[in-house]
């Protein structure tokens, strides 16, 4: 198992309950995070707990050695800032939400697509959805469309789906990762949710990704 979580650790995953129930209850273990993080360390990495909702490999340093994967994996967060925070607020208004998607809420397709099919101004938001990067398609019906934003999701790893045959998506931890990213930068940089553009080398590659 630790070969398991740290090459996952390395590669970027986040790891939840939700989508990797058992390296989370790995490192829930102090002594095989402690074994994890020592590991890490030498790779100018550490292991981060977020809300007790999921662990991560956070960079310690920046040099010419990590640098331009750094910038690789910022710049693919920083894309799917805006297409997911306009995909949970149109989540939160079809199914009357106070609070926005955390970890393990879930979603259910045909609940959410009920809800669109009867409020216009949130088709027309699905439409607008499918036209950004993260979930651009010329697919037209609402099912596809819906379908398909959710998929998306699940392959960045913002959802996961238990079962293929069932169209219920479980939201995982990196929901509130992104959560935490929205606070950092409406805290450091005072930045609206749709600006792209940070300053100081992307306010030094957003703290080593916090």
């Amino acid at each position: 198992m630790f070969k398991h979580v740290a090459e996952a650790l390395l590669s970027g995953h986040f790891i939840c309950p939700t989508a990797y129930p058992d390296a989370y209850e790995y490192l829930a273990q102090a002594a095989n995070a402690d074994k994890v993080n020592a590991f890490l360390q030498p790779l100018d990495r550490e292991l981060l707990n977020l809300d007790g909702e999921l662990f991560y490999a956070a960079y310690t340093v920046v040099d010419d050695s990590n640098r331009g994967a750094i910038k690789e994996a910022f710049a693919e967060l920083r894309s799917q800032l805006r297409p997911v925070v306009e995909w949970m607020d149109m989540v939160m208004t079809a199914l009357g939400q106070d609070m926005p998607i955390r970890a393990r809420d879930q979603i259910r397709l045909h609940q959410l697509l009920q809800a669109i099919e009867h409020e216009p101004s949130l088709a027309e938001q699905l439409n607008r959805l499918t036209q950004l990067s993260l979930f651009k398609t010329n697919k037209s019906s609402l099912n596809e469309q819906l379908s398909w934003v959710l998929q998306k999701l699940e392959q960045s790893g913002y959802l996961i789906r238990p079962n293929a045959l069932a169209s219920i998506y479980i939201a995982t931890g990196k929901i509130n990762y992104l959560h935490k990213i929205i606070a950092f930068l409406n805290d450091a940089e005072n930045l609206e949710l749709d600006q792209h553009t940070l300053s100081a080398e992307d306010s030094e590659q957003q703290e080593l990704f916090l």
